[in-house]
């Protein structure tokens, strides 16, 4: 294979044609890829359910001799991130140098991130919320704060917009259960990818909702069920995961959002702010800026001790 990506890519361009043993094959890979990696064509088969020959024809389907080049490809991609993930583990840096490396990795992930947007796909997700009944969004653990931020001011700008982080999978399909063609699903998944996220978005699609995906690359599994791909790169930072691309990617959809029904969205937060100043909602939790003069000169505190 060419690159790292290809058997991913190859899953997600084929996926809808592929009949419902390579589907489950498919799915346990892209959720357990770090077990499937070491597992023979017979583990395999018995952990999707399906035979050992139908395995070994997935592995052809995909473009490779047999099944042990597959094989070969898959436990590679593995060692690649262990070795990635070790590298982080050791790396001694100062407090100075951590604060500079995040920064940079942040710029340019954010340089290179600008170069996968499609205008017109970006253009068409706008248009899709704009047009929507309903907005469902979807997004756990890591991708869980961007998700929200994009729920919160949309809820601002439009009613019928739900969030929903339920603690599996049934709680998230229940909340989505009476999707349909007038609604739109807005999946938030970037690596590592959630399973619930995907199975919520193939839910979506197969009651014929417009499917939006943020994620961070043309060739992520979110691309299975999505109608518009949206795009940003995230960068690992030791045991944490910099999500500044895909804030900056969140933060130009809701701008787009908003130029898309300007008036409406400016009745409805004029609305809500009327209904703070009369119920006196948030008079006391706006912090204005600190007068220094009435600033306490409360003892030094020593960090060191």
């Amino acid at each position: 294979m060419d690159n790292d990506i290809d058997i991913f890519r190859k899953i997600n361009e084929n996926f809808a044609l592929m009949s419902k043993g390579r589907k489950a094959i498919a799915r346990y890979i892209n959720k357990e890829t770090d077990t499937a990696a070491f597992m023979t064509a017979s583990e395999l088969g018995e952990a999707c359910g399906v035979s050992e020959s139908t395995v070994v024809r997935f592995a052809m389907y995909l473009g490779f001799s047999g099944y042990p080049e597959f094989q070969n490809e898959l436990s590679r991609l593995v060692r690649g991130k262990l070795v990635t993930a070790g590298k982080l583990a050791g790396n001694d840096q100062t407090k100075n140098t951590i604060i500079k490396s995040v920064f940079q990795a942040d710029v340019e992930k954010m340089n290179e991130s600008l170069g996968l947007i499609d205008d017109e796909a970006f253009s068409q997700a706008t248009r899709l919320i704009h047009k929507a009944r309903h907005i469902y969004i979807v997004g756990i653990k890591n991708s869980a704060p961007v998700a929200m931020y994009i729920s919160y001011y949309l809820k601002i700008m439009r009613p019928d917009v739900s969030y929903i982080s339920g603690a599996d999978s049934t709680d998230i399909l229940s909340s989505i259960y009476h999707i349909n063609d007038r609604d739109c699903f807005i999946g938030v998944s970037f690596p590592r990818y959630s399973v619930q996220t995907l199975r919520a978005m193939e839910y979506a699609n197969e009651r014929n909702a417009g499917i939006i995906a943020l994620t961070d690359s043309f060739d992520s599994p979110c691309r299975m069920y999505s109608h518009i791909l949206l795009c940003a790169r995230t960068e690992e930072v030791s045991i944490a995961q910099s999500m500044a691309a895909p804030m900056s990617l969140a933060t130009s959809l809701i701008a787009g959002v908003f130029a898309e029904n300007r008036d409406s969205a400016m009745r409805n937060i004029t609305g809500i702010e009327q209904v703070y100043a009369e119920y006196d909602v948030d008079s006391r939790d706006d912090l204005e800026q600190v007068n220094t003069k009435q600033i306490y000169n409360y003892p030094e505190i020593n960090f060191n001790a």
